[in-house]
């Protein structure tokens, strides 16, 4: 394929990010893959957020809205685009130089893919890697049911799919990604970078979801999910046991309740004691509860603070 088969509009929705959707911007100016325009939705900010997109000039299409959430800035921006392929970036997250050129060199490799993901840069700087050097595998529905091969700020998806799958849900406000992988993942094929793509940049700022509204809804978007789609039980059962092993780290790391998160670890392991991806292994999840047994049986000692 030709570039001009590849002309990517780059969606960032933004709220009261002055401090960070610069640097956002500026990740997607430096990348390697010039044949892009970028779309950022302003979802009614009240900081200077639209000063600091303005400063860009034409380089960056500014669209304000008032406040709608996530899910519907994403889609005035999926409207907006001109592109045949659609990015997405949280505008407090950032992009590696190269992030789109290796997943359109992906999309060449497998012409039948409609979405690419990539893996995340939790901390330090990028490893040193050549486009030789970097794998992709397909994401199956199996995939997504059992981990996360694709977030929204790395995700690069065929404009045509939401016409078939729809937008993202503007009554969500967790989960959203999550329902909309699904259904991608239903209707057509796609798979992952094997190679760190963006930073997931935590700071103090965050906007951090209520811990119950993200669990209940992310129950209630697997449910629903089940409901409309004849998914195999196994693969069902994988996702419980996935949702009861997050829960549980949820919990036991975000100042929840140490009880539940050994009750969900628990769950887990009995609805699917076997090792069904490399980050939930049999193992894995054992350590997981004996490291909140220990926190339970700390706190009880005398002496010692809670939490």
């Amino acid at each position: 394929m030709e570039p001009q088969d590849y002309f990517i509009s780059v969606v960032i929705p933004n709220y009261n990010y002055e401090k960070y959707v610069g640097e956002a911007i500026r990740s997607v100016l430096d990348q390697t893959w010039s044949n892009r325009e970028i779309v950022v939705v302003d979802d009614g900010s009240t900081d200077d957020s639209v000063q600091v997109i303005q400063g860009f000039g034409d380089k960056v299409r500014l669209i304000q809205q008032e406040n709608q959430h996530l899910s519907a800035a994403r889609n005035t921006g999926i409207r907006a685009a001109k592109g045949n392929w659609v990015a997405f970036l949280d505008s407090d997250d950032l992009w590696h130089p190269r992030k789109l050129e290796l997943q359109v060199a992906a999309l060449r490799k497998h012409p039948d893919w409609a979405f690419v993901g990539g893996d995340v840069l939790d901390a330090g700087d990028y490893p040193d890697f050549s486009l030789e050097s970097v794998q992709d595998e397909e994401a199956s529905l199996r995939d997504f049911l059992a981990y996360t091969p694709m977030s929204g700020s790395v995700a690069l998806v065929k404009r045509a799919c939401f016409d078939k799958v729809g937008m993202f849900d503007p009554e969500l406000r967790s989960s959203e990604d999550l329902d909309m992988w699904l259904r991608l993942a239903t209707a057509y094929r796609g798979g992952r970078v094997k190679a760190p793509l963006w930073h997931y940049r935590q700071h103090p700022d965050q906007m951090n979801r209520n811990m119950g509204t993200m669990l209940s809804t992310r129950k209630r978007v697997m449910s629903r999910f089940f409901k409309k789609h004849p998914v195999p039980f196994s693969q069902r059962r994988i996702a419980w046991a996935q949702y009861m092993y997050d829960a549980a780290i949820t919990h036991r790391d975000n100042g929840g309740n140490l009880w539940r998160s050994l009750a969900y670890g628990l769950g887990s392991l009995l609805y699917a004691p076997e090792s069904y991806h490399a980050e939930a292994t049999t193992a894995e999840r054992m350590k997981s509860e004996v490291v909140t047994l220990m926190r339970l049986l700390r706190i009880h000692k005398p002496g010692e603070p809670g939490g």
